[in-house]
């Protein structure tokens, strides 16, 4: 009974003892409560080593990683100073014959052949000009009168312009309508181009023109001009507003072959052959122009070297 009891007894004692307490004691019963076999000493000894070659080892790959970058930094040094070195040469070379062309005769020459390019031009327009020194241009004739019935319609025109003149004088060689310009109303008629035979009627007929009021209400609706080239046209329009303040101010004036203006002002003849130099002219005579005549030609500028050789 004694030992049932005390069976009993440490039964009980070990089912109210925590686990644990338990399991340290059941793990290492003969240790008698000491350290563990691995103490914290060994185990900061071994971090600290692991830790070393760690170290050593980054160090040694940033070292390589170093090296690596600064040959492949030095390689793109190279090339680029190679690259700036020939941009360098390429360029001294360009300024240099930059230098050479400025230097040189070509601007001169080139103005000079643009001078006679403008000569010859003004020549051929001139030749082009005495060509049609017979012809008359009729603006407003109506496209109802027949090719065939013009010379007879023109003709009758030009004996009411000029009544004392004979019949034989008023010959013309040829007439016909030219092609309507493109800045022409749709509805307007064609212009009349025709060949006079004899010089004289074709200047008496500009002449008589200068009063409108020959006319008459039969033919108050057309306009005659002289013929002309394409490009004396066009110099005349350059001359536009000169001719306009010599008629505002009451000045004569004609006009000369090639394109220039004969100016007739307290009985001194001057000729303006260009509007630039009719512009200082008429401001030297006191007269102030609508707008600034200018030049058809640019002046050629010659080229100076403002670089900087480096």
């Amino acid at each position: 009974m004694a030992t049932a009891k005390g069976k009993i007894a440490s039964g009980t004692k070990e089912f109210f003892t925590p686990r644990p307490s338990k399991r340290r004691e059941d793990a290492d019963p003969q240790n008698g409560g000491g350290s563990p076999s691995h103490s914290p000493a060994s185990a900061a000894g071994t971090s600290e080593v692991d830790l070393m070659v760690f170290t050593t080892r980054m160090e040694t790959l940033f070292k390589e990683f170093s090296s690596s970058l600064s040959a492949r930094l030095d390689t793109m040094s190279a090339d680029i100073r190679k690259d700036i070195q020939e941009i360098g040469d390429r360029t001294s070379h360009l300024e240099n014959k930059m230098s050479e062309m400025a230097d040189n005769t070509m601007a001169a020459a080139v103005e000079s052949l643009e001078t006679k390019l403008l000569q010859c031009t003004n020549k051929l327009a001139d030749l082009e000009d005495r060509s049609r020194r017979h012809n008359l241009k009729i603006r407003g004739i109506p496209e109802t009168i027949h090719p065939r019935d013009l010379m007879a319609y023109v003709t009758d025109l030009f004996t009411h312009l000029l009544p004392r003149v004979a019949l034989d004088t008023l010959l013309m060689d040829r007439i016909h309508r030219i092609p309507k310009p493109p800045s022409a109303p749709q509805k307007a008629p064609r212009d009349v181009i025709l060949k006079m035979h004899y010089y004289k009627p074709r200047e008496d007929v500009l002449r008589a023109m200068r009063k409108p009021e020959i006319l008459g209400s039969q033919y108050d609706h057309l306009e005659i001009y002289p013929d002309f080239s394409k490009a004396t046209l066009q110099q005349r329009r350059l001359f536009h507003p000169l001719t306009t303040s010599l008629r505002d101010a009451g000045i004569l004036y004609r006009w000369g072959f090639p394109t220039k203006l004969i100016v007739l002002c307290d009985g001194v003849t001057t000729v303006l052959t260009s509007p630039t130099e009719g512009r200082i002219t008429l401001e030297s005579w006191g007269l102030q122009l609508n707008k600034d005549a200018q030049e058809r030609r640019s002046t050629l500028k010659k080229v100076t070297p403002d670089w900087r050789q480096r």
